[in-house]
C-alpha cells in the first residue's frame, strides 16, 4: 500500500531521520541523514512491540531484512537583514525489504513558511501532541507517534510564544488533513485538528504550570457499505462535508436544533455531532531545582458528551518524569526516569442512555459506527499504542474485525535512560498491561502482557556524524505472539 511505482531499490539504499532540534535553532542551510538498519533478528514472524511502536509508522510489523532510506532538511531566510521570516522543508524516504515484496514510503515531506515562532506548512510532518514525556513515555492518549504523520495544512505556533510579559505563554494550532483513500470502509475522509496550550511561569521560576486541550475529528468521506442508506448513517454512502458541516466539526456542537428546523437535511446519526470526535484535556506541573527537573502530567480523554460530565473519570493517562541536570563523568550514569499509568476501562461508564447526558457511557474508544476503520492511519493506531487494533493481535485473540477489538486497558510503564562512558547512551522501557477487550465483546478474563526493550547507541569518531545503535526487545503474554527480536542500525548525519 506504500509502493513507489518504478522506484529502484538502489535509489533509496539509505535511511534518514530529520533532527527535531532544527525547529529550535536559527541555523540556516541544510542537514542530511543516512541510515541502514535491520529487524530480521526475530523468533517469530512479527516485530517485537517496542521495536515497532512510536516510530512514526516506519518500522513494519513484519521483520525486515533491510530498512534503508535517505533524507534532507533545508532552511533559508527570506531577508538578509532579518531572520524572522524563513522557509524550510524536508523530504525523507524509506525502503523496506520484506521478500518477495519491496516497499517505499515517504516518511516525511513538507514545505513551511516561518515567522518568528509561527508556522504555515503543507505536507507530512512529524508532530507530538499533548503534555507528556516524549523520550521514554508510552505516547499521548489521542495523538501519539505510532502512525505515519497525516498529510495536512497547518497554521499555528511550533513553540510557546509570550502572551502576558514573561510569565504567560501560549501554543496553538489549527489544521486540515486527509486520511488515506485505501481505507477498507471509508474513503476520502478528512482530518480536523486544533489545540491550545498555555504555560504559566518564567524561565527563573522553580515551579511552572502547563494546561491545554486538543481536539481531533474524522469527518466527510464515502462509505460504499452505506450506498443504499437514505439517511440513517449516511446519505447513500456520503457523509456530511459542507461548510455547515465543517462548522459543526469545528465547534463540536450538537446539530439537533438545526435538524428540527431543517427536516431531512441532516443525517440521523449526525444530529448529535458530525464526525468522530476525540481529544484530551491536559495538565502538568514542572518543578525545576538546580540539580534536576521533575515533570508531572495528566491527560483526560473525551470522545463524546459523557466525559464532559465526568472529568474525574478513572480513564486518564498519568506520568512523572525525573531528569538530571548535572554532568556526569562516571562510567555509568542514570540521566532520566519516567513512570506512567494509563487506564481506559471506564469509557464513561457501562450504561448508555441517550436521554441522560450523565449515562452516555460505553464510548468504545477509537471506534465509530460511521468510521468503522477506527482511529487509524495505514492500519496503525494514531493514539496510544496500548489500545490495540485487531490486526495486531495474535490468533485466538483476534476478532477479524475493522478497528479496535481491545480498547479497555490498564498499563503500568517505566522508562530509564543514561550514558555509559563518553560516547554511549542507553535506554530501557518496561511495560505491563491488562487487556479486557471492549464493552461489546469483552474477553472472558483480562489478558496480561509484558513488553520491554533495551537500546544502546554509540558515536563513531572515525565516521564523523556516525552512530551505531542496537536494541533487543521481548514480548511475553497473552495478547501478542511471544517474541524476542533485535534491531541494528548504522547512520550518519551532517551539514551542507
Amino acid at each position: 500500500m506504500y509502493k513507489f511505482l518504478g522506484l529502484s531499490p538502489f535509489l533509496i539504499a539509505f535511511a534518514c531521520n530529520i533532527l527535531y532540534a532544527q525547529d529550535s535553532t536559527q541555523r540556516n542551510g541544510g542537514t542530511y541523514f543516512v541510515q541502514l538498519a535491520t529487524t530480521a533478528l526475530s523468533t517469530s514472524d512479527r516485530t517485537a512491540f517496542w521495536l515497532q511502536t512510536n516510530q512514526y509508522g516506519v518500522i513494519p510489523s513484519k521483520p525486515q531484512g533491510m530498512l534503508a532510506s535517505a533524507g534532507v532538511y533545508y532552511q533559508v531566510p527570506l531577508s538578509r537583514r532579518s531572520n524572522r521570516w524563513r522557509v524550510d522543508g524536508a523530504i525523507e524516504v524509506m525502503g523496506q525489504t520484506n521478500n518477495p515484496e519491496f516497499k517505499g514510503i515517504i516518511t516525511e515531506g513538507y514545505l513551511r513558511l516561518k515567522y518568528k515562532k509561527w508556522e504555515l506548512y503543507g505536507g507530512r510532518k512529524r508532530e507530538y501532541v499533548g503534555l507528556s514525556d516524549t523520550l521514554l513515555g508510552m505516547g499521548s492518549m489521542v495523538s501519539s507517534t505510532n502512525a505515519l504523520p497525516i498529510p495536512q495544512i497547518r497554521l499555528g505556533t511550533y513553540d510557546f510564544i509570550p502572551v502576558l510579559g514573561r510569565w504567560l505563554h501560549m501554543k496553538a494550532y489549527l489544521s486540515h488533513g486527509w486520511f488515506e483513500n485505501s481505507r477498507p470502509f471509508v474513503q476520502h475522509a478528512y482530518l480536523h485538528q486544533k489545540g491550545l496550550y498555555v504555560r504559566l511561569g518564567t524561565k527563573n521560576w522553580p515551579v511552572v504550570l502547563h494546561a491545554g486541550v486538543n481536539h481531533s475529528v474524522q469527518w466527510a468521506g464515502y462509505a460504499p457499505a452505506f450506498k443504499n442508506d437514505p439517511g440513517d448513517m449516511a446519505r447513500y454512502g456520503y457523509f456530511e462535508k459542507s461548510w455547515l458541516g465543517y462548522w459543526g466539526v469545528f465547534t463540536g456542537q450538537s446539530m439537533a436544533n438545526y435538524a428540527v428546523a431543517n427536516p431531512g437535511k441532516v443525517i440521523v446519526f449526525d444530529q448529535n455531532r458530525i464526525g468522530n470526535h476525540l481529544g484530551t484535556i491536559d495538565m502538568a506541573l514542572q518543578w525545576r531545582p538546580a540539580a534536576f527537573d521533575v515533570f508531572l502530567y495528566r491527560q483526560i480523554m473525551f470522545e463524546d458528551g459523557s466525559l464532559f460530565y465526568r472529568l474525574t473519570t478513572a480513564d486518564s493517562f498519568n506520568g512523572i518524569r525525573w531528569k538530571s541536570k548535572m554532568p556526569s563523568h562516571a562510567a555509568f550514569s542514570l540521566k532520566q526516569v519516567t513512570v506512567e499509568w494509563l487506564s481506559t476501562i471506564d469509557q464513561g461508564g457501562e450504561e448508555f442512555m441517550d436521554t441522560d447526558p450523565k449515562k452516555r457511557g460505553r464510548d468504545n474508544y477509537f471506534n465509530n459506527s460511521q468510521y468503522q476503520d477506527g482511529w487509524t492511519y495505514f492500519g496503525r493506531g494514531i493514539g496510544t499504542p496500548f489500545v490495540t487494533p485487531d490486526a495486531d493481535l495474535k490468533t485466538g485473540v483476534r476478532r477479524y474485525s475493522l478497528g479496535f477489538s481491545n480498547n479497555r486497558v490498564e498499563v503500568l510503564h517505566t522508562g530509564f535512560a543514561g550514558t555509559f562512558k563518553q560516547n554511549t547512551s542507553w535506554e530501557m522501557k518496561l511495560s505491563f498491561s491488562r487487556n479486557r477487550g471492549t464493552y461489546v465483546q469483552p474477553y472472558a478474563k483480562p489478558l496480561e502482557q509484558f513488553s520491554g526493550i533495551l537500546r544502546v547507541g554509540t558515536r563513531l569518531p572515525w565516521l564523523k556524524g556516525g552512530e551505531l545503535s542496537g536494541a533487543v526487545a521481548y514480548d511475553s503474554g497473552e495478547l501478542y505472539e511471544n517474541t524476542l527480536g533485535a534491531y541494528i542500525s548504522l547512520r550518519k548525519s551532517g551539514f551542507f
